[in-house]
């Protein structure tokens, strides 16, 4: 009996105690509030958080270390991570690490004091935490002079039944003994961290494969060889081999299976009812810096229990017309309902839309948004709530820009994006007109041939997709480093796999036509010209030293010799990806 007590006595504070973090939690996200935020935090380390450039080498030594003298951690080999104690409304939390984020809009906010940052409160203690929350995504909203569209665009993806993360807003003040005593950086947007935490909320379990790609907007086949996907997909954790599978799978079936197979098949695969969700609050906000147009800003979550693909959106801060790249905003607001995305192929999209019950229930979600959500009045009264809750802390923020003589909004390339109201308003007329008939909307085009939206579009296997594949391929104690003995390995096995005749040589035809055997060994192919016809061209002319027209094993085992005599005459001489990109650029010219 006492054992039965104890089995529920402890279940009941096991529920207890989630509920209490889950009450914690919610209490901390509201968007009536703007909580108050200071970093303390020393000179040194504030000086060792800077940016690193790439391409100017290690930083010094001694920022390279942290204070206990371990080797610092850095983010991406771009943002080094520091220590330093938070307050968070009064409360005091020593040890936390703080780091700078973001691409673009870090970049443009270059000279600024107040940049997006990221914060980890349990850095050096796992128990700790405010309010059951322990990392904090700090969006300074150096693109968006509303200070609005990351909050009110994640809002609407929840209402519109997007799995997206939650958001609040803080005014943050820094002190940097001898430089800095509680200066106002500014009001940012707090936006929740995507974590196991996250996945538990939205999708009833911390297990399932969490990835948020980078380099591709469509779901590209690569092989059967889960390395080429890896660097693309960017899984947050080592995924199992089922996982990988189902992944390379899925992807095959978007971009190879016949349309029976494909209608067949597809909600297997995918939550389309989901995926239609998503892609129909993008477009309503106009959000095209993201898989609309461009090949990030967003996850892929397989679940679990579903055995199906989940996406949800990342970085909204360009929402609402608000993207420099994406045309004047006039046109922006425009954007087309029917074709959303850029007029690259985009092959889940098209080939989703080219069934016809999938696509009327597309129609169906943006009529029920347009009618409920996303109606006029709604979205101003929503608006109206938040710019209420951030008006004070935006007039603060602009003050301390200013006293600092920091630019504020850095309308790149001149560009301006509309306000809110200007959106709602203009929006709102453009997609009545589209769904009465009367007007079809803007479609995006990009500047340059091949477009964004995929690693793969048409004649994109160039320079960069080779020095990938040589660099996964021949790192094969997968150090991140090629030896010489490694790339000759390599390119012998890529002639064995070409040369299927065992003739022992290849001219220059049979040579080109093979390359893709060497590149997908024993593996389906992915479509389109692999490589690019330069790149072949290139490849064939570098293990052709004779010039004779005709290619060994022995030719091509040393055709990139030449990579690593540049980088060093030494026997152990190796490349990492960096040097193996700086070195088939300069060998093969486009």
């Amino acid at each position: 009996m006492g054992s039965l007590k104890n089995t529920l006595f402890t279940l009941v504070t096991v529920l207890l105690v989630g509920a209490i973090e889950v009450y914690s939690s919610d209490g901390f996200w509201d968007h009536s509030k703007v909580h108050r935020f200071h970093l303390e935090i020393s000179n040194a380390e504030w000086e060792a958080m800077k940016a690193l450039d790439p391409n100017k080498g290690q930083p010094p030594v001694d920022s390279s270390k942290t204070p206990d003298g371990t080797k610092r951690e850095v983010h991406r080999s771009r943002f080094p991570w520091a220590t330093g104690a938070m307050t968070i409304n009064g409360q005091r939390l020593n040890g936390i690490g703080v780091r700078y984020k973001g691409n673009a809009s870090f970049n443009l906010m270059r000279g600024s004091l107040k940049r997006n940052m990221k914060i980890k409160l349990d850095w050096t203690n796992d128990d700790q935490s405010y309010k059951s929350v322990e990392t904090l995504n700090l969006n300074a909203g150096g693109l968006d002079p509303s200070k609005l569209r990351d909050a009110f665009s994640y809002w609407l993806f929840q209402q519109a039944g997007v799995p997206a993360p939650r958001t609040t807003f803080a005014e943050l003040t820094l002190t940097i003994p001898g430089r800095f005593e509680k200066e106002t950086l500014g009001l940012f947007t707090i936006v929740e961290q995507v974590n196991k935490s996250f996945l538990n909320d939205r999708f009833g379990s911390k297990k399932g494969l969490l990835m948020k790609p980078e380099g591709i907007a469509s779901v590209e086949f690569h092989g059967d060889d889960w390395r080429f996907y890896a660097p693309l997909y960017r899984p947050d954790d080592t995924p199992t081999a089922v996982q990988t599978r189902r992944v390379m799978d899925f992807a095959h079936l978007v971009n190879h299976g016949n349309e029976q197979e494909f209608r067949d098949s597809i909600a297997s695969y995918l939550d389309v009812d989901g995926f239609l969700r998503f892609i129909a609050v993008n477009t309503l906000i106009v959000n095209l810096d993201t898989l609309l147009a461009m090949p990030q800003n967003y996850y892929l979550h397989l679940g679990r229990d579903t055995n199906k693909f989940v996406f949800f959106p990342w970085d909204l801060d360009i929402s609402f017309a608000g993207w420099p790249l994406g045309g004047k905003p006039a046109d922006q607001m425009n954007l087309s309902l029917i074709h959303p995305h850029s007029s690259d192929e985009h092959n889940l999209i098209d080939r989703l839309f080219a069934i016809e019950p999938v696509k009327m229930k597309y129609d169906k979600i943006i009529r029920e948004l347009v009618d409920g959500l996303f109606s006029r009045e709604q979205l101003m009264k929503k608006f109206d709530e938040l710019e209420k809750t951030v008006r004070d802390a935006r007039k603060r923020d602009k003050t301390a820009v200013k006293a600092r003589n920091e630019r504020g909004y850095p309308a790149p390339f001149g560009f301006q994006p509309p306000g809110i109201r200007e959106f709602i308003d203009k929006r709102s007329n453009s997609i009545e007109r589209q769904l009465n008939g009367t007007e079809t909307g803007y479609i995006f085009k990009h500047g340059r041939p091949g477009g964004r939206l995929g690693h793969l579009a048409k004649g994109n296997f160039g320079r960069g997709r080779l020095a990938m594949h040589i660099m996964i391929q021949a790192d094969i104690n997968e150090n991140q480093w090629v030896t010489k003995e490694e790339l000759h390995t390599m390119l012998g096995g890529w002639f064995d796999s070409m040369d299927r005749e065992q003739a022992g040589k290849l001219n220059k035809a049979s040579f080109i036509k093979s390359l893709p055997e060497a590149f997908f060994q024993n593996s389906r192919k992915p479509a389109g010209r692999i490589p690019e016809p330069y790149v072949a061209e290139g490849l064939f002319a570098l293990a052709d030293s004779d010039k004779d027209g005709i290619v060994t094993k022995k030719d091509l085992t040393t055709s990139l010799n030449r990579l690593l005599e540049k980088k060093d005459s030494d026997e152990n001489a190796k490349l990492n990806q960096r040097s193996m990109m700086i070195g088939i650029r300069s060998l093969i010219r486009q």
